[in-house]
């Protein structure tokens, strides 16, 4: 107790210094806090499900050409045939999540959606808030269909009227009865507000799912897992090697199968801030090595006095700890305010589970003990140092200097050389990050993405169950919305580039004469004869469509370039046939002669190289699947937003019930398809900036303090004779000397590092030549004015007021 008043007491003495101190802890520790919160709230909480550890979901995969694809999804009759030969699990369930379109008051309403099977709620432990959930009945073919409601639905939409049960509400164009509210907290699938009871398909062919199940208790996933693939090679052995083929099973945990994919992104993060918090160490050990020396004749007048050397580090820990406690304080209530501004900043779809990331008992815990931690880390040399100091060394240092003497200088420069070595390592991941991001804003997109708006329809089939019906519609609302004022051209298609919502179909496909080695995977869109036009994608050979390219005429495809180039390299594709592959139910499909070539574009995101696509003309598509969801593209005169509301009221003048949603220009697509790299280079970036700004107030601090105790030796040295240019060389060169060492280390340390940011790189390797050199160059130039400043004031020392100084 008495240490610690007496430290109290001393830090109180010296409010600059402690200011200094706690606030560089605080940035320290509120970072790894704010991190480690998302970190926990994401990767370490449970789920929020009875005894989750024992969900797993069931992935199918196949070996094909020597590799390995993963399936989230499951046919509906292999998930039957499991259900009724398993034995290692309680219950298994098969839901599909989506969207669907709610009529309830004058405006139709998009919302999450999901099909369930009478088990699912069940399985994850889930009662309903009000009702119940599904019976038997309204998971038969004909029986009555069911729904449940989330509770923000039920009472933004339904005021949260109990008597909503067992009424009947219209979904997707069909009449469903209410049957239940399910509680506030369930979230799963994720953003979903309704959940319909779910009718398998379990004719071969048909019906595709995710498939969830719950272990029974002490049942491990290895044995779940071996009972599986047992059941999967039975069912091998009677049904045809078509169907099955080299497809297997894989048990994933629901956590996992949730969180997998963004576990190596937050460990990075979680991996530069803990470099920024061993930075904020090495700044405060610095400080604490340099008071210790200001101290000197204090401690040796203590251990004169008979204080063993176990009192002294007890008393500067005690310190330490002080500091390193009132820093984590302060640290939290950064970390509080700095996770509101990350959550704000974050990306959508950037991690799972952001709604339940927070501050808990966990967090609170691990502030706690990263603040003991830390001023045990940076008090243990300062403390050890002073442990060191023997009652006679005033004498043999006449009483005038408190150098620290060759020892004390040796370890401040290693502690700013390691500070250097780890602001290289995340300087350089923070330059690969930065031209990873500049590459990929310069992609060419293959398209003209400006003034162009684009909205998103969905024709429900109870509506609109024939093709025909679908076609008259978009005929009639693109007659509409291109006599609008302002409209220069308009289409649509079911794909747009770059998640410009719609249905995303790839597949096989034929070509006339060719072997299918060359025809193995291509995007198929259906569009309007005017949707490269509004998009602006160039025309490279032959025509685009017309509109009589109907269902009397002539089948006619569009292909890309990548697909051209890639079928007839040395031909003229024009009158070339391919065939689509979107037999359903084995329905054969025309032969489409291919009447054009347009240039390649960025269809799925712009990491990707675009894909081989054909394009169909809409009016000959005879699949309401391929028809049911469309995205509009206009391209404006002027600011497409303004013609917004006035394209949806249009648009609705021909069926008021369709909602027109996600209403978004195209520059806004661009922008949230980079929206996840340019947040981690932003994070990254200004990690790596907190650190750059340590480690030049660290190089700063030690070579004016150096300057500081060489005060009377710099005074005679000029008094001698010397130069103040001499002594500028002098003071740079050895604080130059623990710059150049750590950039070394630091340069090292990259090299071994930055592959764990491979995965965030864009046309860019963790090794870049050009990235290192330049932070290297850069930081060498700024540490070099750093040492500058204090060699210059040294050159200006009066030797007379040098000799006096004590």
């Amino acid at each position: 107790m008495n240490d610690l008043k007496f430290a109290f007491r001393q830090l109180l003495k010296n409010p600059g210094f402690t200011a200094v101190a706690v606030l560089t802890l605080a940035l320290g520790i509120g970072a790894n806090t704010a991190i480690f919160s998302v970190v926990n709230g994401v990767l370490i909480r449970p789920l929020p499900f009875p005894a989750s550890d024992r969900l797993v979901m069931i992935h199918t995969i196949r070996q094909h050409e020597g590799r390995t694809d993963r399936f989230e999804s499951v046919v509906d009759p292999e998930f039957k045939e499991w259900t009724e030969q398993n034995h290692l699990f309680d219950h298994m369930a098969a839901y599909g999540s989506g969207q669907a379109t709610l009529l309830s008051g004058s405006e139709p309403q998009r919302i999450g959606s999901a099909e369930v099977t009478m088990d699912f709620f069940s399985l994850l432990g889930v009662k309903p808030l009000f009702g119940r959930t599904f019976v038997s009945e309204e998971h038969q073919r004909g029986g009555p269909r069911a729904v449940m409601l989330s509770e923000g639905l039920w009472r933004d939409r339904f005021g949260a009227n109990p008597s909503v049960i067992g009424r009947g509400i219209t979904l997707d164009g069909r009449n469903v009865t209410v049957v239940g509210v399910l509680p506030g907290g369930f979230h799963f699938p994720a953003d979903c507000d309704v959940w319909t009871s779910l009718v398998l398909d379990t004719s071969r062919g048909h019906g595709i799912h995710c498939a969830l199940a719950r272990l029974k208790p002490d049942v491990t996933l290895e044995q779940a897992q071996a009972e599986m693939d047992a059941i999967t090679q039975r069912l091998a052995q009677t049904l045809p090697a078509a169907e099955l083929g080299n497809w297997g099973v894989s048990l994933v945990s629901l956590q996992e199968h949730i969180v997998g994919g963004a576990r190596a992104l937050l460990f990075v993060f979680l991996g530069v801030v803990g470099f920024v918090l061993l930075i904020a160490c090495a700044n405060v050990a610095n400080l604490l090595l340099a008071r210790a020396t200001a101290r000197q004749k204090e401690i040796q007048i203590r251990v004169a006095l008979g204080a063993g050397r176990a009192r002294i580090v007890r008393h500067f820990l005690t310190e330490s700890l002080v500091l390193a406690l009132a820093g984590g304080v302060l640290g939290l209530l950064l970390a509080v305010w700095g996770l509101g501004l990350l959550i704000a900043l974050m990306p959508p779809d950037l991690v799972p589970r952001v709604g339940e990331i927070g501050l808990d008992v966990r967090v609170l815990g691990f502030n706690f003990a990263l603040s003991l931690l830390t001023g045990v880390v940076f008090g243990l040399v300062p403390a050890w140092q002073a442990s060191r100091t023997q009652a006679n060394e005033p004498l043999k240092e006449g009483g005038r200097s408190q150098s620290s003497g060759v020892r004390q200088r040796f370890l401040r420069q290693a502690l700013v050389t390691a500070e250097i070595a780890v602001s290289i390592v995340l300087l350089i991941g923070a330059g690969l990050m930065l031209k990873s991001f500049a590459r990929l804003r310069e992609v060419k997109l293959g398209f003209d993405p400006e003034r162009t708006l684009t909205l998103n329809l969905y024709l429900p089939n109870a509506s609109y169950p024939i093709p025909e019906r679908i076609k008259a519609f978009y005929r009639e609302a693109l007659s509409r919305v291109s006599a609008l004022p302002g409209v220069r051209a308009v289409g649509f298609a079911n794909a747009v580039p770059l998640g410009g919502g719609g249905v995303r179909v790839y597949g096989d496909f034929a070509a006339d004469g060719l072997p299918a080695s060359k025809t193995s995977w291509a995007s198929k869109v259906a569009a309007s004869p005017d949707y490269f036009r509004a998009l602006g994608i160039p025309l490279l050979k032959g025509r685009f469509f017309t509109d009589t390219d109907d269902d009397r005429a002539r089948a006619v495809a569009i292909i890309n370039e990548n697909l051209a180039r890639r079928l007839w390299p040395n031909d003229d594709p024009l009158g070339k046939r391919i065939q689509l592959g979107l037999g359903i139910g084995g329905s054969s499909e025309p032969w489409l002669e291919v009447v054009g070539v347009v240039g390649d574009v960025r269809q799925d995101d712009l990491r990707s190289a675009p894909p081989a696509g054909i394009f169909v003309p809409y009016q000959q598509v005879f699949h309401t699947f391929f028809l049911d969801t469309m995205t509009f593209v206009l391209r404006a005169a002027e600011e497409p937003r303004r013609l917004a509301v006035a394209v949806r009221k249009t648009i609705q003048t021909v069926d008021p019930t369709l909602p027109v949603f996600d209403v978004r220009t195209m520059d806004e697509w661009v922008s949230l398809n980079v929206a996840h790299p340019r947040f981690n280079t932003w994070l990254l970036g200004s990690f790596s900036a907190v650190a750059l700004a340590l480690a030049l107030v660290g190089i700063y601090g030690v070579v004016s303090y150096g300057v500081m105790q060489r005060t009377q030796e710099i005074g005679i040295r000029l008094a001698l004779g010397a130069r103040g240019q001499e002594v500028v060389k002098m003071v740079v060169r050895q604080g130059m000397r623990a710059v150049l060492i750590g950039v070394l280390c630091g340069t090292a340390g990259a090299i071994a590092l930055t592959r764990f940011l491979t995965a965030q790189l864009y046309s860019v390797t963790p090794t870049d030549p050009l990235t290192f050199a330049s932070v290297v160059l850069v930081f060498i130039g700024v540490a070099l004015a750093a040492c500058l400043a204090p060699a210059l004031r040294a050159a200006r020392i009066d030797p007379m007021e040098a000799l006096r100084y004590e």
